[in-house]
């Protein structure tokens, strides 16, 4: 397995984990992201508990991004470092008709031997 190919693969579970945070699909949330997983925001730092059970009851309430969401990547930046991958770039979310402000973000993944893992995630409003 090429470095390339592991990037592709990695890639792809992005994908389904902003499929699933948009969708609220918090079993597919909590099987990718590390028992240690961090949100960073402007706000502060979530843990993966407190993350998914916002997430839950934000869909309880009908809350949780209810025209669909998802997002788009307009710079990303993979750089392998050893037992970890950083993914960095910039980008925005759309919901309905409305788009986001630019955000700049910053993934750590993990690849355990059997599946990529995401440890933390962090992001705040871009500089332009």
């Amino acid at each position: 397995r090429g470095q390339s190919m592991h990037n592709e693969d990695l890639k792809q579970v992005r994908e389904k984990w902003y499929s699933a945070f948009f969708a609220g699909d918090v079993k597919h949330l909590a099987r990718v992201q590390a028992d240690n997983f961090t949100v960073t925001t402007a706000r502060g730092i979530q843990s993966k508990k407190s993350q998914i059970d916002a997430i839950s009851s934000a869909k309880r309430n009908g809350s949780w991004f209810p025209q669909g969401g998802q997002k788009n990547d307009t710079e990303l930046t993979i750089q392998d470092s050893g037992s970890t991958t950083t993914v960095t770039g910039q980008g925005y979310t759309t919901s309905g008709q409305s788009q986001g402000p630019i955000i700049a973000f910053s993934e750590t993944w993990k690849w355990d031997g059997a599946a990529w893992r995401v440890i933390s995630l962090s992001y705040s409003a871009a500089r332009n």
